[in-house]
């Protein structure tokens, strides 16, 4: 049995998550994983209010989660949750979720919120959520463009 290790992204990890992410194309199109790069380069500058963790085994990532602050939503957000296929229902990316929760906690936050899609194919990452505490707030249609809608969970970190 492998030891899965949890810490935070550092300057080499940002293409190894992206690759793990590009094996999941319905829940991380082109379109949102583009998005990242600049998320992780202003975490690793220190000028934003956003952490990201990995999961490792054996030097290989494999998962991820983070957080930022979200000023439309005046909230803190989790995102980029993602695991391995091969390690999928091991309790890695409830434990990434747990240090993403806890590191918001120590902030003295009391809710957290997260977004995902809500299509067709996607139902197993909703049932996860649900599976955690997490319960869904909002869901809007055709947000991103059509045929991908977004379901907003939040959840009290009381």
């Amino acid at each position: 049995m492998c030891v899965i290790s949890y810490r935070q992204l550092e300057p080499q990890d940002p293409e190894l998550v992206k690759r793990l992410m590009e094996e999941y194309a319905l829940q991380f199109p082109a379109f949102i994983i583009d998005l990242y790069p600049e998320r992780w380069a202003s975490y690793m500058n220190h000028s934003s209010d956003s952490e990201y963790w990995v999961a490792v085994e054996m030097n290989q990532i494999v998962g991820h989660a983070g957080f930022m602050y979200n000023n439309d939503e005046k909230s803190y957000e989790i995102v980029g949750v993602v695991v391995s296929p091969r390690h999928l229902r091991k309790g890695i990316g409830k434990t990434l979720l747990d240090h993403v929760c806890d590191a918001i906690r120590e902030r003295g936050i009391t809710e957290v919120m997260l977004h995902t899609l809500g299509h067709p194919g996607n139902e197993d990452t909703l049932v996860f959520y649900k599976s955690i505490g997490y319960s869904v707030s909002k869901l809007e249609k055709d947000y991103f463009q059509t045929g991908y809608s977004r379901v907003e969970f939040r959840k009290s970190l009381n």
